[in-house]
């Protein structure tokens, strides 16, 4: 990841901060483009965040597979439940961007509360992605 502070690097970055003060127990999260490739990450230094994009780009990638496997429509997120709390990966559309929102949320999460916490995140991170590509476009 470069050291540059591009405008999308700077937007996902603010909107893991915001997900951090809603979610109680998040141990880290990134988002990435769909190819694996790191945008921004909280709390996790760059070499395990290249790691966790490029993880959490794959855990995207499968789970659509096994969705349109199944013909269960679009893919939103995917869950896993383990000992020591919960992976929560979560698609981000914006007109001009496919992301992966990943957050790592510790064993004392309420479930409930996790999953709200990232489908706000990702809703919010599409709004501002939206609003992102509308200014690109007004200054060219």
């Amino acid at each position: 990841m470069s050291t540059s502070t591009s405008p999308l690097r700077l937007l996902c970055t603010r909107h893991l901060q915001l997900l951090k003060q809603t979610a109680d127990n998040l141990k880290l999260a990134v988002v990435s483009s769909t190819d694996g490739f790191p945008i921004a990450l909280l709390d996790v230094e760059l070499q395990p965040g290249r790691k966790a994009t490029a993880m959490a780009a794959a855990l995207d990638g499968l789970s659509k597979s096994i969705v349109k496997e199944f013909g269960l429509g679009a893919l939103e997120g995917t869950v896993l439940e383990t000992e020591q709390g919960l992976v929560l990966c979560r698609r981000v559309h914006g007109p001009k961007y496919n992301l992966v929102l990943l957050a790592v949320m510790g064993k004392d999460t309420t479930y409930g509360h996790a999953l709200w916490a990232i489908k706000n995140a990702a809703k919010e991170l599409t709004a501002s992605l939206q609003e992102l590509t509308e200014l690109d476009s007004l200054s060219t």
